[in-house]
């Protein structure tokens, strides 16, 4: 049962490193299409949305997963602080993210100026709170590299290059850019436990 459950966190990790893409292109093409064809300048919550939050909760659930393995295949504690506080960031994110999207529905037309200063803030405290959350937690892991197989290794490695161009905020394209990449790798984690294990 167990394998069975780090298999299907494996495949649903694989299923996020399609989704996170697919919904930045369909979000670009929705504007497109409403701008330019529809006339519809307003904020509006299309199929990229709900993409993103399928998306989201795939996100929350491989993390626990990832939790659950080291806890139990390595008694590894140290960064299931960290990573409760990452899965309540990716809730907390998508639930404002989602929030701040209905108001402008609502109370459009605003003033721009006021819009593109309340997404740069957003977007600004996201990317560094969750940079740090994600230098942390690789740091703490290649402190134990005796004992945690190559993948989770590779893991740690993508998660530190990743916070860092998170906070820097600037570099934060590429970080977003990275999401398929660690997916890909957190499922490989998932779907070589069995073998990895043997082996540690």
């Amino acid at each position: 049962m167990e394998e069975n459950e780090y298999r299907t966190a494996g495949w649903l990790a694989i299923a996020q490193a399609a989704l996170f893409p697919a919904a930045f292109v369909i979000g670009i093409i929705e504007s497109v299409v409403a701008g330019e064809f529809l006339g519809v300048r307003r904020p509006f919550i299309g199929p990229s949305d709900l993409l993103m939050i399928i998306n989201t909760a795939i996100g929350v659930y491989t993390l626990l997963m990832f939790r659950r393995l080291l806890r139990e295949q390595y008694d590894y504690h140290d960064v299931d602080l960290l990573i409760i506080i990452s899965v309540w960031w990716s809730i907390f994110f998508q639930t404002i993210g989602l929030g701040l999207k209905s108001a402008l529905m609502l109370f459009w037309p605003i003033n721009s100026f006021l819009v593109t200063v309340a997404y740069i803030v957003l977007f600004a405290s996201a990317f560094v709170t969750i940079g740090i959350i994600d230098i942390l937690i690789g740091a703490k892991l290649l402190k134990v590299k005796e004992v945690f197989s190559q993948g989770i290794r590779n893991l740690a490695y993508i998660m530190i290059a990743s916070g860092i161009c998170e906070v820097t905020v600037l570099l934060a394209p590429l970080a977003i850019a990275m999401v398929p990449v660690w997916s890909v790798v957190l499922a490989l984690v998932f779907l070589r436990n069995r073998q990895e294990v043997e082996f540690v």
